[in-house]
This record gives structure tokens, sequence and C-alpha cells, in this order.
């Protein structure tokens, strides 16, 4: 028993379980700050709440943040932009125009985006449970979303904030694929803080403008605790053991159990803004989890060398 829970491919997996939990919290937190707090606003205070708490963590690892800051500016200035404060940004911005159901559907996208973009960018053709899993899990997500009836989703309408939010998943997808190739010479903290650095720098600016736009934003405990949460659990420790669970089992299992995110987005919003726990729910759970378990069956090795680096 201890030998299995001690297999880093184990390890790599209860990680990943655990960032689509804290994934799906943020949706709940995030509807509710930004009654009080616009989105671009939203998006640079959580990385700065990131930034704020790595910067002691980090400090003993300044000299090979520099480092690799030199050496590296271009590729981690990509991972910032596709996975960091900016990306945040887009997906705030959307759901301001959108809502929480839609924004549930467009994120398990990802999966598939994660598929396609490693078929055509690293020509990796799906495996054959890998494809059956996605289908049976997706499959799940639709039931959920479409409340136990699948013809409500051909009542579904999209505007430009779900556009916006398309990209943002497509820019996600392309950062968990990326994300195989970061700067090796960081810990995965060091490397969450040179995103949360570079993405403050390119957000901070946007922000304070619709800051002054608004009239300025009035922050409460209630504000300040959810950002301090996002920022902290669902922003910071997801990012890294997102990070430990792609370097070790690859990024197209990684991107299989975003299709997790859902289920607990559903569970959390009935354990803390009141909504009822279905029938439909349940059936959905069983068709996301055990697609998700199916597609990541079979062993094979990942794409990159990256489970031996710093962690």
């Amino acid at each position: 028993m201890v030998t299995i829970f001690a297999s880093p491919r184990t390890l790599a997996y209860l990680a990943l379980i655990c960032t689509t939990a804290l994934w799906g919290s943020i949706s709940v937190v995030s509807r509710a700050l930004m009654d009080t707090i616009p989105p671009l606003v939203t998006a640079a205070a959580r990385w700065g709440v990131a930034f704020a708490v790595l910067l002691p963590l980090v400090w003993p690892e300044r000299k090979e943040i520099v480092q690799a800051i030199r050496r590296d500016w271009k590729r981690l200035l990509f991972l910032t932009v596709v996975g960091g404060a900016p990306q945040s940004a887009l997906v705030y911005t959307g759901l301001a125009a959108s809502t929480a159901i839609n924004l549930g559907l467009l994120n398990s996208t990802i999966p598939v985006l994660i598929i396609l973009i490693s078929w055509g960018w690293r020509g990796r053709r799906p495996r054959r449970l890998e494809g059956i899993g996605l289908a049976i899990s997706l499959a799940g997500v639709l039931l959920i979303l479409a409340h136990g009836e699948f013809r409500a989703l051909l009542h579904l309408q999209f505007n430009y904030g779900d556009l916006v939010m398309l990209g943002a998943m497509l820019v996600w997808a392309i950062y968990t694929l990326g994300l195989q190739d970061r700067p090796q010479s960081l810990s995965l903290f060091a490397f969450v803080f040179v995103m949360a650095l570079m993405g403050e720098m390119l957000t901070l600016p946007l922000a304070a403008v619709q800051w002054v736009y608004v009239g300025g934003v009035h922050l409460g405990v209630g504000e300040l605790l959810g950002l301090l949460y996002i920022g902290a659990l669902a922003t910071l420790v997801s990012t890294a053991l997102f990070s430990f669970g792609v370097e070790r089992v690859g990024a197209v299992r990684a991107g299989i159990l975003i299709h997790l995110m859902p289920v607990f987005s559903s569970v959390f919003a009935t354990l803390f803004i009141g909504e009822r726990l279905l029938v439909y729910h349940a059936a959905g759970f069983v068709l996301v989890a055990g697609g998700a378990i199916l597609g990541c069956l079979r062993r094979e090795p990942v794409l990159s060398s990256g489970a031996s680096g710093k962690s």
C-alpha cells in the first residue's frame, strides 16, 4: 500500500484531482467577487496575492530566478501569457458578460483542444482508451449542463463573452502542452512566482485603468478573504500541483482529468450556495469520473523529461 501511494504516477494523478477540485471552487468564489470587483482587477489581485505569498518562500532561489529570466525570458513570458494573469483576465472578462453554465460547458472543451493541438503540434495521435474515455466524460459533462435533458443544449445561446472564454480555454490548452518544456532550473514554486511577477507586469496597468473607470472598488472583509482564497489556494497551490502532474503523466492525461472540474463545481455550489443535487448530477458524475479514469488507464512515457526536474 505504501509503495502504491509513493508511486510518482499515483501522486501525480492525486495532484491533478486536487487541482480540479480547487479550480472547481473558483467559479463559486469568483461569481460572488464579481458583484463588486471588475474582471481585470480580480485577475490582477488574484495573482498579486500569489506573488506576495510566494516571495518569502522563493527568496533563497532569487539568483536562479534572475538567471532563468535572463536565459529563458521568452519561454517564461509565453507561458505567463497563456497560463497566468492574462489568461485569468480573459476568463473573468468573458464571465462578466456570460453565465456560469456556459463557462462550465466551455471548460469541458479543454481536453478536446489539448488532444487536437497535441495531434497537430507534436504529432501525437489520440490513444483508443483516451478517445473513448474522453467521449464518455464529455457525455457526463453535457448531461450535467443540460440538467438531464440533452435537448436543452440546443437552446444554449452564446454571446461575445462566451467567445472570449472560448479563447481563454484555447490558450490554456496551449499552456498545458507548453508546460512540459518549462525551465527545469526553477522549482515549481519559483516557476509560479515568475509567472505571477510577469503576469502582474502585464495586467496591473490595465487593471488600474479599469479601477479608475469604475470609480474605485470597495474591498470588505468578504472580498479580501475571497481574493486571498483564490490567490493563495485556487491559483498558487493548484498551479504548482498542475505543473507537478503534467510533468509526470503528460498534458493529454492531465487534460482529460479537467473534466472533473464541473463535478466539483456542482458539489461546491450545492454545499455553499444552496443549489440542489439531483439524479442527473449523480449520473453525470459517474460518467465524468469513469471516463477520466478510463482515459488514463494505459501507461505511456510523458513527452518530456520534466519529471526529473526540481519539485
